[in-house]
């Protein structure tokens, strides 16, 4: 998968939790507060492992989760803020 830059993220507010737990998002130039984060399920998962790893390494970069919700399509979404 090629890299998220900045511009991306910026234009879709959501980035996939894979591309983030392979450190493929690049949110130094990210200029929003809150950002969403999906998680499809996988053979071997829910996806909301992944979510949450996703969330927990986010955490880390100053990312507080803010809710958590399910879509139509399966997808999970982590819906976090800056702090």
């Amino acid at each position: 998968m090629s890299p998220v830059t900045p511009q991306q993220l910026a234009q879709t507010r959501v980035v996939a939790a894979d591309a983030v737990l392979r450190n493929e998002v690049d949110f130094r130039g990210y200029p929003h507060r809150h950002l969403a984060i999906a998680a499809r399920p996988r053979l071997t998962s829910s996806g909301v492992t992944q979510l949450l790893e996703a969330v927990e390494y986010l955490s880390h970069y100053g990312w507080e989760l803010v809710n958590v919700s399910s879509g139509n399509s399966g997808l999970f979404y982590a819906f976090l803020r800056r702090r």
